[in-house]
């Protein structure tokens, strides 16, 4: 049993370069954590970290990044005091919320907001710099505007919460990441919840105010 176990492992976990999809994870730094599989008593405990922009779990073998690559043999992880469990097909915290549990799939995704030109402004034009060989501090020109070689153009992103939250009414379970998937799935409830959000300024972005929703919704029912 324990080399099947072991097999199993190896199957499981490959090799990751940082260089493929810089990832985004949820805690700072990497934990003690347990890994239960379906179909095998033994727990494995390993120091991991889940990338929330990938939707991937990873953990050390020495000093070596390895990735789980079969998501959905996971039966539960803990880490940190946190509880995370498949569901529907997604890696899901449970939090224990009013009324019931709440299921959220923890993802984060980059919004570009522009590119930061030579003055320091955001603009949504593009503007390149050419012949980067120059000293600091000598004028690039190109596509006639200029920049300064010391002034990086760079792409302006932003991260925003892209979370999945997967919750029950009535005893039926219902999957949101957007308000409109809330409105739809409960039509009768959408003015008064619709109001509730703009007098709130809530968003589903933002963790806490998408479980406040959540809870407000059950209270109309």
């Amino acid at each position: 049993m324990k080399r099947t176990l072991s097999a199993l492992f190896i199957s499981l976990f490959s090799a990751f370069s940082l260089l493929a999809q810089q990832p985004v994870f949820l805690f700072p730094e990497f934990q003690p954590g347990t890994l239960s599989f379906q179909g095998f008593e033994r727990k494995e405990e390993v120091l991991l970290n889940i990338d929330a922009m990938g939707q991937r779990v990873f953990y050390l073998q020495g000093e070596t990044l390895m990735e789980l690559t079969n998501m959905y043999l996971i039966d539960t992880l803990l880490v940190s005091g946190k509880r995370f469990v498949m569901k529907e097909g997604l890696l899901c915290e449970q939090l224990a919320w009013p009324g019931d549990t709440v299921y959220v799939n923890w993802k984060f995704k980059n919004v570009n907001k522009g590119s930061k030109g030579a003055l320091g402004a955001t603009t949504q034009n593009k503007v390149d710099v050419l012949w980067t060989s120059l000293a600091p501090g000598e004028p690039v020109k190109g596509d006639g505007m200029f920049a300064q070689r010391g002034d990086y153009v760079q792409e302006v992103w932003q991260r925003k919460g892209n979370n999945t939250y997967i919750f029950k009414i009535g005893g039926v379970q219902y999957k949101a990441q957007r308000l409109k998937d809330l409105y739809k799935a409960f039509p009768d409830q959408a003015p008064a919840l619709k109001a509730y959000v703009k007098e709130k300024k809530y968003t589903l972005e933002n963790a806490q105010q998408a479980l406040q929703v959540i809870s407000y919704l059950k209270q109309l029912f």
